[in-house]
């Protein structure tokens, strides 16, 4: 089907006729999430950015949509080093296009594909585009808009690069907030400019933004309170993001300003379904979401408008990131905050507001402990449990209502902390959530009994199989309450509950236990081995031969947490006698994964790679008596397989770890005379400041390219890429900066820098 499309597409685009290419174009655009080989995708990119020169409007209209919707579809993809030094360009040409919709909706696309482009890609473009950007603020309202959005993207992607740029926007954008405040047909407009400015605070720093935050959130405070404001008003939404990014760049010199911010954010925790009695009006101009209630045997049709379900969101995700970024400080507020919260825990519209609300509470549970209020602490727990642990009880079953419920119990008890519970509270919490356990395993074998040997497909040509994947997860989130449990009351959980969970996991890895099953088996082992350790090694022969297998499962479903798995248990002593066939069976998982070719389909295999990188390494340094025979092999594979290329988590466990082997120079890793270096330290490199190291770990490559002295990084240098001695170059930069030495011992520091030698 994709070949005959991709013909058909090739004729529409050589007729020259722009209906035609229109239409050529937009069948790109449909089926772009669909493909899956990224050769195929750069195939259509190229069709595509073709047509960003056409003669006729219509068609750079068509090409700059299609362009955004790849950019959604296919990040990666535009992402890479080939694509931007392609695609950047053709972004200055568009802000130039004489054809004012042309021009706004490559502003637009600029939106979607700027998100995701590298610093080092981006910075060199960053001078022209603000020069033509400029002369766009001057402009009527909708390029304003446009010219706002694409300079916050810009800010948000190149971060204190954009800092020289501060001093001019600043008052461009208090003028257009002082012009725009009061006019209600403005507010688009004035949300922007919070989002930009916002933005703007990140790169220059909390130093550099402390002098105009006070105006600056005064004037947000200020816009929530004009008069006869719409119910969708956008202000809400917009000025909630922007505090909880100010907020994130000040820490805690943004308290101050929390008494003035909270009240007003904590008010739109009261907005919930209300019921339709069908007099009512409905605002036209905004969507309604509709429900259905039963209360003493009657049927109710509960509405709430959407910007009201997008505005508590809103308010949630930002007293969310108050309470994570001021942690202890925000203590004080733990009670306000709770109280209002309360109310969300029963919101019936949708899960994701409930699971926020919950996680919020978690949150709200380490604050309190870290400000050293425990009973606070054990208030809000029991509070947690009593509202929640009855829902599972119930004759009713609501499986999304239930799975969230446990979502939040897990994310409460993992933040409260150890002392909390004693050991008939956990009993009856593990008993609770064993029983409705079973009841959804229940519920699989009934629906089993009814279910025709051929399963009956639904018109779009899938299973219909939503109801079982939505009871798996509620299964997933029930174990998960016991990993909590484990991780903060290992003792009692031993003595009380480990012997039932023992059971079933005993029960779930047997041979033709239901796929699922064993997926759930593999998780608990998990948390056995996290949480309980040494503790229950004398147990480790029912469950830990069964991981050890699943590493070379064909079901990347097990495959991964298999290799998770392995990576907890390596590092215990008891793990020697597997760890030869283990490190056997990683090294093949690595092999063969990174030897697939670049699909999206096979972004699981690669995240198994990355899960079986890390269990390779804690073999290779706890255990390397018990695999001295492909030791050397093993390291290679390991060193190989870097950088991690799909699972965050895991690339911050090993990029971390290479960083510590490199400072201690071993041997199987810096190779002989350091060979291995260069390309390693490139690697570091590559991840630093990304969802693929911490902040501790690209802090500390920064001081290591500082030790390894100028002449080693300028001989490094010439074996990278352009765009790595760019980011090179900022990393150098950056360490400077963060050395806390007086100035005058900079010098003796730099000179110091390079004793550390690898060679």
């Amino acid at each position: 089907m994709l070949e005959a499309l991709k013909q058909a597409v090739a004729k529409l685009f050589q007729t020259g006729d722009w209906k035609q290419v229109v239409a050529g174009v937009s069948t790109l655009t449909m089926i772009a999430e669909y493909v899956d080989d990224e050769a195929t995708v750069a195939q259509m990119l190229q069709g595509i950015k073709m047509q960003l020169a056409a003669t006729h409007a219509r068609v750079r209209y068509t090409a700059w949509g299609a362009i955004a919707q790849f950019s959604e579809d296919h990040t990666d993809v535009l992402n890479s080093e080939a694509w931007t030094s392609q695609l950047l360009p053709e972004f200055l040409k568009g802000l130039d296009d004489t054809c004012e919709r042309v021009c706004l909706r490559c502003m637009e696309a600029f939106q979607h594909f700027g998100e995701s482009v590298e610093r080092e890609d981006l910075e060199p473009f960053v001078q022209p585009m603000m020069e033509k950007l400029g002369s766009k603020l001057q402009g009527n309202v909708k390029r304003q808009k446009k010219a706002i959005t694409f300079i916050a993207v810009i800010a948000g992607q190149v971060d204190d690069a954009f800092a020289p740029y501060y001093g001019h926007l600043m008052p461009l954008l208090k003028q257009v907030i002082e012009n725009t405040l009061h006019k209600t047909e403005e507010r688009q407009l004035l949300g922007k400019c919070f989002e930009c400015i916002s933005l703007l605070a990140r790169a220059v720093g909390r130093n550099g933004f402390r002098a105009d935050a006070e105006q600056i959130m005064q004037a947000m405070i200020q816009a929530t309170k004009v008069p006869n404001l719409p119910t969708n008003d956008p202000v809400k939404e917009y000025m909630m993001a922007a505090s909880e990014r100010i907020c994130a760049t000040m820490k805690q010199d943004f308290l101050p300003f929390v008494s003035h911010i909270l009240p007003g954010v904590l008010e739109r925790f009261t907005l919930a379904p209300r019921e339709f009695t069908g007099g009512d009006e409905v605002d036209d101009n905004d969507e309604v979401n509709l429900t259905l209630m039963q209360e003493n045997g009657q049927v109710k049709v509960m509405i709430m408008y959407s910007s009201e379900i997008q505005d508590l969101k809103a308010a949630l995700e930002c007293v969310h990131t108050f309470v994570e970024e001021l942690a202890a400080a925000y203590a004080p507020f733990v009670g306000e905050t709770a109280k209002a919260l309360l109310p969300v825990f029963d919101f019936c519209m949708e899960d994701g507001i409930r699971d926020l609300a919950f996680e919020t509470w978690g949150q709200l549970c380490r604050s309190a402990r870290q400000g050293g209020q425990v009973q606070i602490v054990n208030e809000l727990v029991m509070e947690f449990l009593k509202r929640v642990l009855p829902k599972f009880e119930a004759a009713k079953v609501d499986v999304a209502e239930l799975k969230t419920s446990a979502d939040g119990m897990t994310a409460c008890l993992r933040e409260a902390g150890p002392g909390i519970l004693h050991a008939e509270q956990l009993r009856h919490i593990c008993r609770t959530t064993l029983s409705a356990l079973a009841e959804s395993l229940k519920r699989r074998s009934e629906a089993a009994k009814g279910r025709p040997a051929q399963v009956q497909q639904d018109e779009d040509g899938e299973d219909n199989d939503d109801d079982e994947e939505d009871e798996q997860a509620l299964r997933t989130s029930m174990c998960e309450v016991a990993g909590s449990l484990m991780q903060h009351h290992a003792d009692i959980f031993i003595a009380e509950s480990f012997s039932d969970y023992l059971t079933l996991v005993v029960q779930w890895v047997q041979p033709g236990s239901a796929k699922e099953d064993r997926q759930l088996a593999l998780f608990v082992i998990c948390d056995f081995l996290e949480h309980l350790g040494d503790k229950v090694v004398a147990q480790w022969p029912q469950f830990v031969p069964k991981l050890v297998e699943d590493i070379l499962h064909p079901d990347a479903d097990l495959r991964q947490p298999a290799c998770y798995g392995v990576s907890l248990a390596a590092k215990l002593q008891a793990f020697a006698p597997l760890a030869l066939d283990a490190a056997n069976k990683l090294s093949q998982v690595v092999t063969q994964s990174r030897q697939r070719t670049k699909k999206k389909s096979e972004k699981v295999a690669q995240a198994c790679a990355d899960n079986a990188l890390s269990a390779l390494v804690e073999i290779l340094l706890a255990h390397p008596q018990a695999i001295t025979s492909v030791q050397a092999q093993a390291w290679n594979v390991w060193l190989g397989g870097l950088p991690c290329q799909e699972d965050d988590v895991e690339g911050v466990r090993n990029h971390r770890k290479l960083l510590e082997l490199l400072q201690q120079e071993k041997a199987e890793v810096v190779g002989e005379g350091g060979a291995n270096v260069p390309k390693l330290f490139g690697i570091l490199v590559d991840v630093y400041k990304t969802d693929m190291t911490d902040e501790a770990t690209s802090a500390n490559i920064g001081q290591f390219a500082l030790r390894l002295g100028e002449s080693k990084l300028e001989s490094f240098a010439a074996q990278f890429s352009e765009k790595q001695k760019k980011k090179l170059l900022r990393i150098v930069r950056e360490a400077r900066q963060m050395c806390i030495l007086p100035e005058r011992y900079r010098q003796n520091c730099s000179r110091c820098a390079g004793s550390g030698d690898i060679s």
